[in-house]
């Protein structure tokens, strides 16, 4: 009979995509602020960065380190092709930077925040397999190419968390996953919030709108996979009918794509009632300024965190039934659906919520609670670490067999 003595912490090695922070990076620190003193963390991030991510690991006090971890991309233009071959050429010695630290920090776990990280260490993790867990926000396509690819890489992976059911489905049609695997979707934070919730009067300020106006906004990545264009042209087409809407973008993004917004708002004359308001310091300052939030997204969303968000503000979401979206956002309860890349019935559902402020108030009741019940952080973190410490003592219990 063997004797396992459990250890006094879970020691994890997170590896994460680091040179901005957007949706995925913020949910790895959401989750790991605060955790127990049982489990201690200790990051490799990428000199490929605008050192955001870094600073706010720095502001949590979690250790971390950093080497040239970059992108494999398979667009032949000039720019990602300049792009892989210098990952390629730093690749080894990144290799070589993270069995430094795996032989000098021993973890008892490695967690990747994304499956291009698999990629990049395959051939080290391949060897620490039981050890691996890919938290997967974005499935590959299930195309021919990423079977294949997922053949291979799935070997250097022990387990998986999934930020959605329907993540895990997707993967799932690229092959067969680990046995242990968990669905942990992500969380948001909760904050007291009044009823009747009012809408704050900061964007009407800001940019000189009427305090009656009714605002739309989008927030987040600006790309063009979040369809930001189907919301202007959405705006342009409702506008006609119904002056006293406004619509605002938040986030940031691609300049390149950013000024092609700002091209067809100058070109439909949309500039009085259309804008931008950059990324602000807090998440609630955005949808407390906004009457209905828009999800437009024209692709599978891994779990769609701004609906949720909208929803812990108590405000009303319309949104294409994209990817994890569909498990946050109830039809007519919480919210509109509409199909993707379709401004008409877009600009529809905004004048539906638009004229009834007493059904704006109803879904954004209901988007709460249901966020409030689902989708609290604190819950989610939990679940979290619940799943490491498991994975971990697994893997004790099977070294002390």
């Amino acid at each position: 009979m063997v004797s396992i003595r459990r250890a006094k912490s879970t020691k994890i090695l997170a590896v994460v995509p680091s040179p901005t922070c957007f949706g995925l990076q913020n949910l790895t620190l959401s989750l790991v602020e605060g955790v127990p003193d049982s489990v201690q963390f200790h990051f490799l991030t990428t000199y490929w960065t605008d050192g955001e991510f870094d600073r706010r690991l720095d502001a949590l006090g979690i250790p971390h380190s950093s080497t040239w971890f970059g992108m494999f991309s398979r667009r032949l233009d000039r720019e990602n092709v300049k792009m892989t071959l210098a990952c390629l050429r730093r690749l080894p010695g990144a290799w070589l930077d993270f069995l430094r630290l795996y032989f000098g920090y021993r973890p008892d776990i490695i967690y990747l925040a994304n499956h291009h990280e698999v990629l990049l260490l395959f051939p080290v993790l391949i060897w620490l397999k039981r050890k691996v867990i890919c938290h997967m926000h974005d499935p590959p396509p299930p195309n021919r190419f990423q079977k294949i690819s997922f053949f291979f890489w799935r070997r250097a992976v022990g387990r998986f968390i999934f930020i959605s059911r329907d993540v895990r489905e997707r993967l799932s049609q690229l092959g067969p996953l680990a046995d242990l695997s968990e669905v942990i979707h992500n969380g948001v934070a909760t904050a007291p919030l009044s009823e009747p919730r009012f809408r704050n009067g900061a964007f009407c300020d800001r940019f000189n709108w009427p305090a009656d106006s009714v605002i739309f906004g989008m927030t987040g990545q600006i790309s063009e996979l979040k369809g930001h264009e189907d919301f202007l042209e959405a705006a342009w087409l409702v506008h006609q009918s119904n002056p006293n809407f406004r619509f605002v973008i938040g986030g940031r993004g691609d300049p390149g794509f950013v000024n092609r917004l700002r091209e067809i708002i100058l070109s439909h004359g949309m500039e009085a009632y259309v804008a931008f308001c950059g990324w602000l310091p807090r998440v609630g300052d955005f949808y407390e300024a906004i009457d209905v939030f828009v999800l437009a997204s024209r692709h599978d969303e891994g779990f769609g965190l701004v609906v949720a968000e909208a929803g812990e503000r108590g405000v009303a979401t319309i949104a294409t039934p994209s990817g994890g979206a569909k498990e946050i956002l109830v039809e007519g309860e919480t919210g509109l659906f509409v199909p993707s890349r379709a401004p008409h019935e877009l600009s529809a559902a905004m004048k539906r919520l638009g004229g009834d402020s007493a059904l704006r108030d109803v879904l954004g009741r209901n988007a709460r609670r249901r966020v409030q019940v689902n989708f609290s952080l604190p819950e989610r973190k939990e679940q979290f670490v619940s799943f490491l410490d498991r994975v971990a003592n697994k893997i004790q219990l099977d070294e002390g067999c």
